[in-house]
């Protein structure tokens, strides 16, 4: 079973993995700063069909693109507002439309008011400092083990992109370490390797993750014969099994479960 799981993570982890996922548009991007934006948007916004997802996000980076001037600095246009236009003033809505709006899906169960919620919150702390930084001196000064449920507490509550359950295996928050955290990768950045471990990583808990986890029996199913529950346990127990072929990086494997799983 190593021997099949280093080859399939060998396989899937490359640049073509890239192509069909939200991974993709950090990489259009130079500077830290910006890609931990880019990146944590796209993140939070995975859930659902891939192709959605991709869509959605590209909506508000074409946003970007033609609404900031220079080179076109997606946290200048979040510290500008420029995010309220987008979901409210460019859609030609009054006052009164845009309360009714407010209620109504931008993206799946996502509101166009969790949407401004969420950019409220990046905003807010975009003009403290770069997102990382501000992430690690709340996670140094936390206690904390793993690092999701910090970055989950910066945000209200009523902003449902964030799951706030002390048990939720956080698959989005979690998927978006992945990327900030690994290093030596063509797909993930690598840029917070220096303050936060590796081996505090945890599996993102995807559909095709679960499943395959499952039958490669590193997950059991329940007393009901049906797939664990995806919470932060099942995580957590995932993960220690991927620390058995992945000494170090057990979040690698990641790539061979979900490549498989998605590419059948």
């Amino acid at each position: 079973m190593k021997k099949l799981l280093i080859e399939l993570a060998d396989k899937y982890e490359c640049r073509e993995f890239l192509v069909n996922d939200p991974s993709q548009f950090m990489h259009r991007y130079k500077k830290k700063e910006e890609q931990e934006v880019v990146a944590f948007i796209a993140a939070n916004l995975a859930f659902g069909r891939r192709e959605q997802i991709l869509l959605h996000v590209e909506k508000i980076l074409s946003d970007v693109q033609n609404n900031t001037e220079g080179h076109k600095n997606i946290i200048e246009w979040i510290l500008s507002g420029q995010y309220k236009a987008f979901f409210y003033e460019r859609l030609n809505v009054n006052h009164l439309e845009k309360a009714g709006l407010q209620s109504k899906a931008f993206y799946r169960i996502y509101t166009y008011r969790s949407m401004e919620l969420f950019f409220d919150t990046l905003k807010s702390i975009l003009e403290q400092s770069p997102l990382g930084d501000y992430f690690r001196e709340r996670y140094e000064s936390s206690g904390e083990k793993y690092l999701h449920s910090v970055i989950a507490a910066c945000f209200p509550k009523e902003c449902n992109l964030i799951s706030h359950s002390k048990d939720s295996a956080a698959k989005k928050i979690n998927m978006f370490l992945r990327w900030m955290v690994r290093d030596n990768s063509p797909v993930d950045l690598g840029l917070w390797t220096s303050w936060y471990s590796k081996k505090n990583l945890l599996m993102p808990l995807d559909v095709h993750v679960m499943q395959e986890a499952t039958n490669f029996g590193l997950l059991e199913k329940n007393s009901n014969g049906n797939y664990k529950s995806a919470n932060l346990k099942t995580a957590i127990e995932l993960t220690q099994k991927m620390n058995e072929f992945f000494p170090e990086d057990p979040v690698r494997g990641d790539f061979a479960l979900f490549g498989l799983g998605v590419n059948k």
